[in-house]
């Protein structure tokens, strides 16, 4: 799988991008496009379901890329693709690393040791957020790294390099990191078609995989749904599924003669950008789709319906910081329980 990287010219010097999700993906044209970078390596890495993995293969553009790299197994531990990659990596000359943000142990460990004269991270949904705070409270090394079995194969844990942000969000600057807003001009440039942009009478629901995952209750939310149908009643009424959303509980509760239900094969970008008209509202709950819809469709109204934090049956910290995050990038917030 690393046998495309033995080949590379080593007296060139590369651009490597590491996406482990659609949205990074996304995320990684655009900077490669904003950052204007050539010699680009794109490395995938697969640990997630059929349907992610799905549409990472169909967001390929060979054309962009000079080498693409794939590996990994939901199944399996990658930890020795990891540090084969580190290896192969640190046999070329590096210019930039970018990579989708976060700091999970592995994230860590490819930061630190990819030698890079540049590092950047992009976009990767709440992530970012997290990320950046870690920065802003100078904890991006974690203490509960399992060091041992890094060290025995020379790898460093501890990441001490400059690392900059290409993001969406609405971030002030910090000490010695800069951040670069991402605006999605490449994937408008290359899929939006304002000539025939008129606005329908049609909502779009962005489904959460809430009770597929026990985040919500079903009970709740069908009511949020049932509202939301009676409540827009005159509009024509879509659901896209989140990618790793099953269709069973909306079948279950009659959604599918209520509604329009769209089952995710492309990035939400994607779906709203290949849309020849657009609709009157987007309307979600706590996804990062809603704030990236924003800022590619200004004039669409995009909103966000907060349900009670204690609705939630776990992750509470998170999506307070996921509203939190929605309203600073001025996604309005309406309040579900006030609302209907």
């Amino acid at each position: 799988m690393f046998k495309d990287l033995d080949t590379l010219d080593k007296s060139r010097i590369y651009n490597i991008f590491i996406v482990r999700t659609p949205f990074q993906l996304i995320n990684a044209y655009e900077t490669k496009y904003f950052f204007k970078k050539n010699n680009a390596i794109l490395i995938i890495i697969d640990n997630g379901t059929e349907n992610n993995k799905h549409q990472l293969t169909n967001l390929i553009y060979d054309d962009v890329w000079e080498k693409v790299i794939r590996f990994g197994d939901e199944n399996k531990s990658n930890f020795l693709n990891y540090i084969k990659l580190i290896k192969k990596l640190n046999k070329i000359n590096i210019d930039s690393l970018f990579i989708g943000s976060g700091f999970n142990k592995m994230q860590q460990v490819l930061v630190a040791n990819i030698n890079s004269k540049y590092t950047c991270f992009f976009d990767s949904g709440t992530n970012t957020m997290t990320t950046y705070n870690a920065f802003v409270e100078n904890n991006i090394n974690f203490s509960a790294l399992k060091k041992m079995r890094f060290k025995i194969f020379g790898l460093k844990t501890k990441i001490d390099k400059k690392i900059d942000f290409f993001t969406m969000f609405d971030l002030k600057e910090l000490a010695n990191h800069k951040i670069y807003k991402n605006n999605y001009e490449f994937m408008k440039n290359k899929f939006l078609d304002n000539s025939s942009n008129v606005e329908t009478k049609e909502i779009y629901i962005i489904g959460q995989r809430f009770v597929n995952a026990n985040i919500l209750s079903a009970d709740n939310y069908s009511d949020f749904l049932n509202k939301v149908c009676l409540y827009y009643k005159d509009y024509k009424i879509n659901y896209l599924m989140h990618r790793t959303e099953t269709d069973d509980f909306l079948i279950k509760y009659d959604f599918d003669k209520k509604m329009n239900i769209i089952k995710s094969e492309i990035p939400g970008e994607l779906f709203f950008l290949s849309l020849k008209n657009r609709p009157k509202y987007i309307i979600g709950t706590v996804s990062t789709l809603l704030v990236s819809l924003k800022y590619i469709f200004p004039n669409i109204a995009v909103k966000s319906y907060k349900f009670d934090i204690n609705s939630f049956n776990k992750n509470k910290e998170l999506y307070t910081l996921e509203y939190d995050n929605l309203k600073k990038n001025k996604v309005e917030i309406i309040n579900f329980e006030d609302s209907f």
